[in-house]
C-alpha cells in the first residue's frame, strides 16, 4: 500500500533498473539520480522523497560527499540513508556511517533484505 518515494542515486543503469525492479512489488515510487550533484538537484524537486539509497563510487560527488550534504541540510537531516556499494572495507564503512548513513549494504544483495532494510527505516520515520 506503501506509495512512499524513493532517491536511488548510483551511476550504474544497471544497478538502478534492478533496484527499481526490486521495490516496484510494493508500490514504492523511484526517482534516479546518477551522481551526488544529481541527487540533491532530485531532493530539491521531490520534497517528498522518504528515503535515499546511494552507491558509494560515483562520478562529480561521491556517496559520501552526498550523505554530507544532505545531513548538513536541516530539512532533510533526518532523511534515511542506506549506502548500497561493492565496497565491503570497514573504513569504507566507518566513513559513511560518520556521515550519517544509517545503513550500509553491500552490492550484491538479495532484493528482500533490501526491501526489508527500506521497509523497516520508513515505518520508523512515521
Amino acid at each position: 500500500m506503501s506509495m512512499a518515494k524513493i532517491l536511488i542515486v548510483d551511476d550504474s543503469v544497471t544497478v538502478r533498473k534492478i533496484l527499481v525492479h526490486t521495490l516496484k512489488p510494493k508500490n514504492f515510487k523511484c526517482v534516479e539520480a546518477v551522481d551526488g550533484i544529481d541527487a540533491l538537484e532530485k531532493l530539491a524537486q521531490h520534497p517528498d522523497v522518504k528515503l535515499v539509497i546511494s552507491d558509494l563510487n560515483m562520478p562529480n560527488m561521491d556517496g559520501i560527499e552526498l550523505i554530507s550534504n544532505i545531513r548538513g541540510n536541516p530539512d532533510l537531516k533526518d532523511l534515511p540513508i542506506i549506502m548500497l556499494t561493492t565496497e565491503s572495507g570497514a573504513e569504507h564503512r566507518r566513513k559513511a556511517h560518520e556521515a550519517g548513513a544509517n545503513l550500509y549494504l553491500v552490492k550484491p544483495s538479495p532484493p528482500h533484505i533490501i526491501l526489508f532494510k527500506v521497509q523497516s527505516l520508513i515505518e520508523t520515520e512515521k
